[in-house]
């Protein structure tokens, strides 16, 4: 079995474009959420975003350009071309994590004559070929599409792949966006939407005692994966070292409450790293900000370290960008790398006041300094999906 590292990362998001622009801003606690400025917002009873910007300004398309398609391939623009195309086209892969179709509400309503619903819906996987053709990837590609967990589960995919077959590269990730009104207005009749009135920027609040819903964001993360064989040490950023993923089948809206499936993820994630859970340094949270799932991620937590989930770190990013939805896991896998490069946990912003009922060690205001090895990752979504990776600080 080959060991799987990721050596290259672009990214499209609230706190930034480009790695630079995004790191930046996460250590400076900068909080890419706002009043959505992006489309009409004025009928909306709920008018907060995480929209993606570039050098701090929201980036404006027209309303006939689907976001998230923009925004994959300005993270794919981003990685170097030499390290894909050492490999043979046939050895290249292509496997993403998005969401729902983006559907052109306005060309559709504006066209005069006879016309097909179809013809005005921008389907995801066409990006993931189009994206194949521009970069001659031939080995196959794939478009995951299973709401907050597609992206994680399209990047420990791609891993469970590489360690066969450690002669290949993949290019994977996640873009979503759900940033238009058809789409947002679902969620809003979800009624998963923050309902916060205060500071717009303050909406997303995971695991705060006044958590009152998600806050939708946008973005597009690419990675490369790459086997033993043709890897330049100097390239690492990390290695993956275990997935797992699972279902729970409650309810297509709400995670299980007792949050056992998503603790069975983990300890799955444990047996294929070849760890136990002593060995796990911190923890990166899914945190949507809303009521049941910080309970059920909680229930987790006690499960998976029965011992330590009061003293094990954890750290929540949708505070800062929002809920990317198909793309949140792979964005958050870039708060992960982090912690692994500077050796310590950022505050979770928003977190102003821990729920007394959620007695975990989110960090406020100061990073902690702390050693860490092997990071688990969570996440969870719509359809009672569940899953785990664990990370780990490249040893040579």
């Amino acid at each position: 079995m080959s060991r799987v590292f990721i050596t290259a990362a672009g990214v499209a998001s609230p706190l930034g474009t480009g790695t630079d622009e995004f790191y930046k801003n996460l250590h400076n606690q900068t909080i890419g959420v706002d009043t959505i400025s992006s489309f009409d917002i004025s009928h909306f009873p709920s008018v907060v975003g995480g929209e993606v910007r570039k050098d701090g300004c929201v980036v404006k398309l027209p309303s006939r350009i689907d976001r998230k398609e923009v925004f994959i391939k300005e993270a794919v623009s981003q990685l170097p071309l030499e390290q894909i195309r050492k490999y043979k086209p046939e050895h290249r892969l292509l496997h993403m994590g998005t969401g729902i179709d983006y559907f052109d509400f306005f060309g559709y309503i504006e066209k005069k004559e006879t016309k097909d619903w179809t013809d005005f819906s921008l389907r995801a996987h066409a990006i993931g070929k189009m994206l194949a053709d521009e970069y001659e990837i031939t080995g196959g590609h794939f478009v995951n599409v299973s709401a907050c967990v597609a992206s994680t589960q399209a990047i420990g995919l791609s891993y469970k792949i590489l360690k066969k077959n450690n002669e290949i590269m993949i290019l994977t990730g996640g873009f979503d966006s759900m940033l238009s009104h058809i789409h947002y207005m679902g969620f809003y009749s979800l009624g998963a939407l923050s309902t916060w009135k205060g500071e717009s920027s303050r909406a997303c609040r995971p695991f705060d005692k006044n958590r009152s819903g998600l806050v939708i964001g946008e973005g597009g993360v690419a990675y490369i994966l790459e086997g033993e064989e043709f890897v330049n040490k100097e390239n690492i950023l990390c290695e993956i070292v275990g997935y797992a993923t699972t279902m729970d089948s409650y309810m297509v809206t709400d995670p299980h409450p007792d949050g056992s499936m998503l603790a069975l993820a983990a300890k799955k994630a444990f047996d294929d790293a070849g760890i136990t859970a002593d060995a796990i340094d911190a923890v990166d949270m899914h945190g949507t900000g809303t009521i049941k799932n910080a309970l059920a991620e909680f229930a987790a937590m006690k499960q998976i370290f029965p011992e330590r989930y009061k003293e094990i770190p954890v750290f929540a990013l949708k505070g800062q960008i929002g809920h990317l939805i198909g793309a949140c896991g792979a964005m958050e896998l870039l708060g992960v790398i982090d912690m692994i490069r500077h050796q310590r946990i950022l505050p979770s912003v928003n977190c102003d006041e821990p729920d007394p009922q959620i007695p975990l060690r989110l960090i406020q205001k100061e990073p902690l300094s702390h050693k860490i090895d092997y990071v688990l990752k969570i996440n969870a979504a719509f359809g009672g999906q569940n899953t785990a990776m664990v990370i780990q600080r490249y040893d040579p």
